[in-house]
């Protein structure tokens, strides 16, 4: 008698197919998960880019805006309120007399690198009513027109028609005494005085993302730098004015200006699977700390 052999334990059809279902579910869901992931990333890494290129363009124009008088420090604004120029100081001293061709100043101690990168554009002395007289050269750039003045003791001599200004020597850097052209008629001796440059900042099409915007910064006489991007097109400045807590979008006679607010609105510079770019709306508010007497 032939018995009947024992197949080994296994599974059936169905449970085949039931278990391939499950897995294709699981599978599927798992598939949602890492997709879903990926995106939370994608997004959250442009987003952090947009927000790095606000934070980073607000942390360099305080570092000009700041030091910018409150009534006449600001040169010029384009119309559509994307660029504007402004006077920023960058050496300080006190006047010591005319000459026949210039205005004797003794400067206050200066980073070298400062002074190396600076381009000047003219002085401004302050007067009294507090309020600062800008004097601009007719040709306002070239290191000509700022010199080491040959004759140091017109500033730090006593005697007659001598200021008595002691040249300063702070953590080894010395000050100095120079010529600035042209002569400010009737400055008083010992006034403050300050060299300046002429700053644009301007919001304009980007040269390292075509399609959309860079902040360029653009010192008088030098070629303009995209210093950050990308931006979205509605990035701008806004212009505080006397009489009113809020800026406005309407750009106002310059001497009014009182402060701007800049709209920082970085962009990734890729599209999400959306279509979308990633945005940071960053507004910073910068009112001129360098003001006038009232």
């Amino acid at each position: 008698m032939t018995r009947a052999r024992k197949l080994p334990p296994g599974f059936t059809l169905p449970e085949i197919l039931i278990s391939l279902v499950i897995i294709a579910i699981i599978g599927a869901a798992f598939t949602r998960l890492v997709v879903a992931q990926s995106r939370f990333f994608t997004r959250e890494y442009e987003a952090r880019g947009a927000r790095s290129v606000a934070r980073s363009s607000m942390n360099l124009l305080l570092t000009d805006l700041r030091m910018v008088q409150d009534s006449g420090g600001v040169d010029s604004v384009s119309a559509d309120g994307r660029a504007v120029r402004v006077i920023v100081p960058y050496a300080f001293g006190l006047a010591c007399g005319n000459s026949a061709s210039g205005t004797i100043v003794s400067l206050l101690p200066t980073d070298t690198s400062v002074m190396a990168l600076a381009t000047y554009a003219g002085y401004a002395w302050r007067n009294a009513s507090g309020r600062y007289t800008i004097v601009t050269p007719a040709a306002p750039q070239g290191a000509d027109l700022v010199q080491p003045y040959g004759t140091p003791a017109t500033c730090t001599g006593t005697g007659s028609g001598q200021a008595g200004v002691a040249t300063l020597t702070i953590n080894g850097r010395s000050g100095q005494v120079v010529q600035v052209t042209p002569a400010a008629a009737g400055i008083p001796v010992r006034t403050p005085v300050f060299l300046y440059q002429k700053i644009t900042y301007a919001f304009a099409s980007s040269a390292a993302y075509p399609g959309l915007y860079g902040l360029y910064r653009t010192a008088s006489g030098r070629a303009p730098e995209e210093i950050l991007a990308p931006f979205d097109s509605s990035a701008r400045f806004k212009f505080y004015v006397p009489g009113q807590d809020t800026s406005q979008t309407a750009v106002p006679a310059l001497a009014n200006i009182r402060g701007l607010d800049i709209l920082l609105y970085g962009v990734s510079p890729k599209l999400q699977s959306n279509g979308q770019r990633s945005m940071t709306k960053m507004t910073t508010a910068v009112f001129f700390q360098n003001t006038r007497s009232f």
